[in-house]
């Protein structure tokens, strides 16, 4: 209920005679006040000048009305709706003042909270992209009119979902929280920190003289970033990867500095996270192209036109065929062959990945379970799982349903997962490999030695092999570095009870070497180029034991 006070006053703007809503509003009793000046219940708080404002409106018109902010008994401080009428006698001479206010704490808290969040992110209490284009281009018009620059960062959290996947989201909520405070920690009180969605923030840097300081900005906010965070009992860490446009050099509006440092963020991702980029012209090109192949991946997988090749795996000791790797290949409706390498990270990013890879899985299994029916022996079908399916809590369920439809045995079935990723949320990763391998699936650790997995860590996974990636494997004969690596790892996945594949042989050279370390399993040009499914059959058909020795 609204109550409204009314208080009396004399010329003098003593208190003369208030009603009940006063006492309530107040919290004074009329006996308390009568004869005191008005001004005892001002909180001190207005505008300077706001009284001689008020004052000069009653004596040029007779009335005033606005906001004051007031004081009650008990101290507590808030704002009021005051009408002041000046009443006259007869003669226009000044008898008293009739003041009507009322209590507007709760609209002002209501508006206050209304503006608040339009303006603020709930979890961080930062400014958001709203708020955030408002300080910007407040910003930009202030160093434009000194000659000066600004630097706007953006910036993307590495592998945020797998900490929302693996603690949950109100630890999710807590990382960006502390993100949020570690940025503000290292910046100045004039720099603006802002969250402008889901794991982005963004940084607007005013005043900055040249590259070298937006350099050494980053590498503070890199370093703080990937400090461990404490999450149910358990350290966790995340990185980021930062894009940086330049006012005026990159932009001279808001939309356009927003844009460009979004394109070298992804700039920085491209290149390994965790790192900063600044904006180049070309960028711009590249974030179209990246746009328009998004678009035509959509319409690709509408109207299939993905398709897939099989690369033989044979076993080094006895020359059998052993497995056939499926992998994807892509040539659009005018017949282009567009590489895995172009179109797989456009993928990852648009999360295209996931429906992607449940086709291919859904494919191989198909295109196994007709080799067994066909009789054809090709050991274990093996298929690559993005880092994205891996962490979809929909993978399990995909996997199950591909198997069903096709009817291939799970025994049959070999996922490949890079170490990159089940490093990134391992939690989370061995619970989900768990769940595999108790459907049957074999498991591979794809690209391995990339990461620098420790030892004691891939004792605890439910893997049944390694894969050396092929980076190590090309330099083998004339890197005596690569060399002792790839027997280490040899050694070392044998020391844990697994298998070992090696990726990328290519010469007769590689593969005795491979051989003479105890590899177990070769793949690659030198055995087999991918091949679509008719010209694998005949391979299975007739050669399923040739490897060259």
């Amino acid at each position: 209920m609204l109550f409204r006070s009314i208080m009396i006053t004399d010329a003098q703007q003593r208190i003369l005679k208030v009603n009940a809503a006063f006492a309530k509003i107040t919290g004074w009793q009329e006996s308390e006040v009568m004869g005191r000046r008005e001004s005892m219940l001002s909180a001190g708080r207005d505008a300077p000048g706001l009284r001689a404002e008020i004052q000069a409106a009653l004596d040029a018109g007779g009335i005033w009305f606005g906001e004051l902010w007031s004081r009650r008994r008990d101290g507590e401080v808030y704002p009021e709706s005051r009408t002041v009428v000046a009443v006259m006698d007869e003669y226009q001479q000044l008898q008293h003042y009739v003041s009507s206010f009322s209590d507007i704490s709760a609209e002002k808290f209501a508006a206050e909270r209304i503006h608040r969040l339009a303006h603020y992110d709930a979890t961080t209490e930062l400014p958001n992209r709203v708020l955030l284009q408002d300080r910007l281009l407040h910003a930009i018009n202030r160093v434009a009119r000194g000659g000066k620059r600004l630097a706007l960062l953006f910036l993307d959290l590495d592998g945020f979902k797998l900490i929302n996947d693996t603690y949950g989201h109100s630890a999710g909520d807590e990382v960006l929280r502390l993100v949020g405070v570690r940025l503000t920690s290292r910046l100045r009180k004039a720099d603006i920190v802002a969250r402008i969605g889901g794991d982005e923030f963004a940084v607007v840097v005013s005043d900055v003289d040249q590259g070298n300081d937006v350099q050494t900005i980053c590498d503070q906010l890199l370093q703080v970033i990937t400090e461990p965070y404490e999450l149910s009992g358990q350290t966790s860490s995340v990185t980021t990867s930062i894009g940086i446009a330049i006012f005026p050099e990159d932009g001279g509006d808001v939309q356009t500095l927003l844009k460009h440092a979004d394109a070298a963020m992804y700039r920085a991702k491209e290149r390994g996270k965790n790192r900063y980029a600044f904006y180049e012209p070309e960028m711009n090109q590249r974030a179209e192209e990246r746009l328009h192949l998004t678009r035509r991946m959509r319409h690709a997988l509408e109207k299939e036109e993905f398709g897939l090749c099989y690369q033989p795996q044979y076993d080094l000791a006895s020359g059998r065929l052993v497995g056939v790797e499926a992998l994807v290949r892509w040539k659009d409706e005018d017949g282009n062959l567009i590489p895995p390498s172009r179109f797989i990270p456009v993928a990852e990013d648009s999360g295209l990945i996931v429906p992607l890879g449940n086709w291919v899985l859904k494919q191989a299994c198909h295109q196994a379970q007709q080799w067994r029916d066909q009789e054809l022996e090709f050991g274990r079908l093996s298929v690559n799982i993005s880092g994205r399916q891996f962490n979809d809590e929909g993978l399990q369920a995909a996997v199950a349903e591909a198997l069903a439809a096709s009817g291939l045995p799970g025994e049959r079935l070999e996922l490949e997962i890079t170490e990159s990723w089940v490093m990134e949320g391992p939690y989370r990763a061995e619970q989900q490999m768990r769940l595999l391998r108790d459907m049957g699936i074999n498991l591979v650790i794809d690209d391995f030695g990339v990461a620098n997995s420790s030892m004691a860590y891939l004792k605890g996974l439910p893997v049944q092999k390694l894969k050396i990636d092929r980076s190590f494997v090309r330099d083998i004969l004339s890197d005596s570095d690569d060399a002792a690596i790839v027997s280490a790892m040899i050694a070392m996945g044998h020391s844990l009870g697994l298998r070992v594949v090696a990726e990328g042989v290519e010469t007769s050279e590689q593969s005795a070497f491979l051989r003479g370390t105890g590899c177990d399993e070769v793949q690659g040009y030198l055995f087999g180029r991918p091949v679509p499914s008719d010209e694998m059959n005949v391979l299975l058909l007739y050669s399923p034991t040739l490897a060259p020795s």
